[in-house]
């Protein structure tokens, strides 16, 4: 994802807050604590926030031990082929689930008029919502490449959305103000829920009843959210086609609408990845593919492991920005960041299903192998931080609002320093 305000590294809220109980159980029936009290517990996000920390700090470890090593051919051999793998098996296969859920958005939705737009579209157009922003988050342990490089990531997620922007927009449509503030996701998450659940066909038909925007008709609003999504799906088909062009009618969209989708040696991001170390590819060396892909500050499981806890949870969560939860409308910021991590899950163990297929090319069974008790820690951290992460109270903002005691709608949006 690409949050639109700078952020500086937050430290977690102590347990010592006056919100409540000072401590909470693990237990998953809750030790008796009362959903009131859990939303009032600030121990739920610490232990989330602490668990990303700890997962950074394992990733960070594993690779250092590839880093320093003086690899055997067979195990060089066997980095090339967990990079293919991941390339092959988890990659190319998200973009394209990615695509056919913001197809299905489409259809559902489409270029409908207030006369025929019914509950049902409102309601297909939500699950496909909600399908394809779990194979985007689950994207987000490989924003390096064409996510970042062509700048696709910040146009189709950054948050918080702009509002007001987008209230002026309605009142006065002009193209130059289209910017990456009222696109993406996160427009057409304001324009498909409300308080966690589809909005009713009535608003499309009549005016809208979110605070601030009853001035604006539902016909406005179905009208953007077609050109959101048409942008939207030029996007995604620009991710798979940049790491594998083999979808045909894909590529054709992306060449008609002049998106770029190649390396800058003319090739694809797969055969970049792949080629690590070769004449063929932007890295220059195999161990820096695969710190890429594991370590680097940034686009790598490491970069959305640190994200997940110092920005997307403490910023609402530790300093009280409530106006920063990402998919507050949907309600579905905490599956949003347990997905995250589950995309570093997936690339961890080479799948798509994470742990279950265990192929034989994955980082898994190479620390399995090479260095097992690195390879634990990293799977004991990603099994913690997809826990704690679900402990928090739902909704999160919910939770965050009810800690701070703001409300989301009234708490206004500034940027945040580094």
């Amino acid at each position: 994802m690409k949050e639109i305000f700078k952020f500086t590294l937050l430290f977690a809220v102590t347990c010592t807050m006056t919100f409540g109980l000072s401590s909470c159980g693990d237990d998953d029936d809750n030790g008796g604590v009362t959903t009131d009290e859990m939303y009032k517990n600030p121990a739920y996000g610490n232990e989330a926030i602490e668990a990303c920390e700890k997962l950074v700090t394992a990733l960070e470890e594993a690779y250092n031990i590839i880093g320093k090593a003086a690899l055997t051919d067979e195990q060089a051999s066997n980095l090339h082929a967990i990079l293919e793998n991941n390339v092959n098996n988890v990659i190319v296969p998200t973009y394209s689930a990615l695509g056919d859920a913001v197809e299905a958005m489409h259809k559902a939705l489409g270029t409908l008029s207030t006369t025929q737009v019914t509950q049902k579209n409102v309601n297909d157009a939500c699950a496909a919502f909600l399908t394809a922003r779990s194979e985007w988050e689950k994207s987000e342990a490989f924003l390096m490449g064409p996510a970042a490089g062509f700048d696709v990531d910040p146009h189709i997620d950054s948050w918080p959305l702009d509002r007001a922007a987008l209230h002026d927009y309605f009142k006065n449509p002009k193209a130059e103000d289209l910017d990456e503030s009222i696109l993406g996701f996160h427009a057409l998450e304001f324009l498909l829920f409300r308080d966690g659940a589809a909005r009713k066909v009535s608003e499309f038909t009549g005016n809208d009843t979110y605070k601030g925007f009853t001035d604006i008709t539902g016909a406005q609003e179905l009208a953007y959210a077609e050109e959101v999504i048409a942008d939207l799906l030029n996007h995604v088909y620009q991710l798979e086609v940049s790491w594998n062009p083999g979808n045909k009618s894909r590529l054709a969209a992306v060449q008609a609408a002049g998106l770029e989708y190649q390396t800058k040696l003319g090739l694809s991001f797969g055969e970049d990845l792949k080629n690590a170390g070769s004449d063929k590819s932007m890295y220059p060396t195999l161990k820096e593919a695969v710190q890429q892909v594991l370590s680097l500050p940034e686009e790598s499981c490491v970069g959305i492991a640190n994200e997940v806890g110092t920005a997307k949870i403490a910023n609402p969560f530790s300093a009280g920005y409530i106006f920063y939860v990402e998919s507050p409308y949907s309600h579905n910021s905490i599956t949003d960041f347990q997905d995250n991590i589950r995309s570093i899950e997936n690339i961890w163990y080479g799948s798509r299903d994470g742990k279950a297929s265990n192929p034989k090319a994955s980082f898994h069974r190479f620390f399995a192998e090479n260095s097992s008790a690195a390879g634990k820690k990293v799977e004991e951290a990603i099994d913690n931080a997809i826990e704690k992460i679900g402990k928090m109270p739902a909704p999160f903002v919910k939770y965050v609002s009810t800690i701070w005691n703001k409300s989301f709608e009234d708490d206004p949006v500034v940027e945040i320093e580094e």
